[in-house]
């Protein structure tokens, strides 16, 4: 088991030391989640990763053998990083929880939820600004190991991960609101969903909650209306991506869509998954419904970025099939070339607009996403004296550049008269093992009108 800092790395491991037992190790893993989860970090968040092992230890229904192989390979005064406050649910559709019967929300039924975000003991932290990120999830399912080799047989177990809705929403003086569309790809059988949260406030303040008194089934009375399927906008890597563009070998799908009741990501019906083919694959298709989040406050909206690697040089193709929550499907495509990671590319250099009276902005693509980026523009007259110098030194959020902007002066901050320039790029990463890999582009031409 590893324990896992805020930044994600492992800062520590429970691991055994010696050869362990299957049943025996069951009973220790139950040991320490129970004790972890229900009775010991979270109602003591005091207590050190150490006390907590140890205290688990002690508690197991397991030989004193197996459990002392058991050790924990980190700093034994360490704490988890455990939200402080509470999120508690307040309001299902303009009703109050406390009090009612469990809410039931049906498929096509737009739901909203109110919130607030508590002190241990349910006083409303009024001093706490900033999102919180609920998850919706359907009822349990019931799944089963494999038992494919020969001395194992299928193990039964349950697990919660249909998700209906996961998104963002503000936190303002301690209360949240937000808003979604249950899919119609639900399971229609009446049963316990439940709604997970985190909420932060940017600084160091989080809290944490679950809502479980609401039952997910059947049809809503009232279904929304809905005939037409979502947008699908796909990019590599952000949105200045341009169809055709440069990328590295490792780049980001990025999609954008948009629908008036919100896209389905339940993944509990056929066909119906947010999907991705590349190159035409249709056998390997990109499963996107875990990396799917609605906009802050709009469930109508929400973007997927999912990371691809190691493709081949030369150009690909992408498609992108998105259903929304009545079950209407689009679909969204882009092109994209893979340049040799080796050196540095540099493609589609202009200049807009062009002419320009005032001021223009210098453009280009690269395959240098994720590096820090020196670039240097070098404008020049038609006879080949060079008036002026541009370096701009950023960070390459994605492939295309779109701001190195000139104001039309030469490097004394003169006006450059009106006429016929031409101008080059150029462009390296300072922080590549071989420096000086460099890319440069052809003479282009500008025109300055006046």
């Amino acid at each position: 088991m590893a324990i896992i800092c805020p930044d994600g790395g492992a800062i520590a491991l429970f691991s055994s030391v010696r050869a362990v037992f299957a049943q025996q190790n069951k009973r220790l893993t139950d040991s320490v989640f129970d004790f972890l989860l229900k009775g010991g970090a979270l109602d003591s968040p005091s207590r050190t990763i150490g006390e907590i092992l140890r205290i688990a230890k002690d508690n197991a229904q397991a030989s004193a053998d197996n459990t002392l192989k058991f050790t924990l390979l980190g700093d034994p005064s360490m704490k988890l990083a455990l939200p402080r406050y509470r999120v508690a649910t307040t309001h299902i559709n303009g009703v109050a929880v406390e009090g009612n019967p469990q809410d039931t929300i049906g498929a096509l039924e737009k739901v909203t939820v109110r919130g607030l975000v508590t002190d241990d003991n349910g006083n409303v932290l009024e001093q706490f600004n900033g999102r919180i990120f609920p998850t919706v999830y359907d009822k349990e399912t019931v799944v089963s190991t494999l038992g494919q080799d020969e001395s194992s047989s299928p193990v039964e177990f349950r697990v919660q991960k249909s998700i209906i809705f996961k998104g963002a929403a503000t936190v303002r003086n301690g209360a949240f609101e937000f808003t979604f569309v249950v899919p119609q790809d639900i399971d229609y059988d009446f049963g316990q969903g439940r709604i997970s949260y985190y909420a932060e406030d940017g600084q160091e303040t989080d809290a944490r909650g679950y809502f479980e008194d609401l039952i997910v089934g059947g049809s809503a009375e009232n279904p929304v209306s809905d005939g037409a399927g979502p947008l699908v906008e796909v990019f590599i890597n952000d949105e200045n991506f341009v169809s055709g563009g440069l990328t590295n070998d490792n780049p980001a799908l990025f999609v954008r869509l948009s629908d008036d009741n919100g896209i389905n990501v339940a993944g509990t019906s056929v066909g119906h998954d947010l999907t991705a083919i590349l190159d035409g694959n249709t056998q390997a298709p990109y499963i996107l419904n875990d990396f799917y989040e609605a906009e802050q406050d709009d469930f109508t909206k929400g973007r997927v970025r999912f990371p691809i690697f190691d493709l081949a040089e030369g150009r690909h193709q992408v498609e992108v099939t998105a259903w929304d929550v009545a079950n209407n499907f689009s679909t969204g495509s882009t092109e994209f070339v893979v340049a040799n990671t080796e050196d540095v590319a540099l493609d589609h250099v202009l200049n807009y607009p062009n002419p320009f009276t005032t001021s223009t902005n210098f453009q280009f693509e690269h395959n240098l996403s994720g590096l820090d980026l020196e670039v240097q523009v070098q404008i020049f007259t038609v006879s080949g004296r060079l008036v002026k110098t541009i370096v701009q030194r950023s960070f390459a959020q994605g492939n295309r550049v779109t701001d190195v902007h000139w104001d039309g002066t030469d490097d004394f901050g003169d006006q450059l008269a009106k006429g016929v320039y031409v101008y080059r790029v150029k462009l390296r990463a300072p922080e590549l093992l071989d420096s000086d890999l460099k890319a440069e582009s052809d003479f282009e031409r500008l025109v300055i009108l006046r």
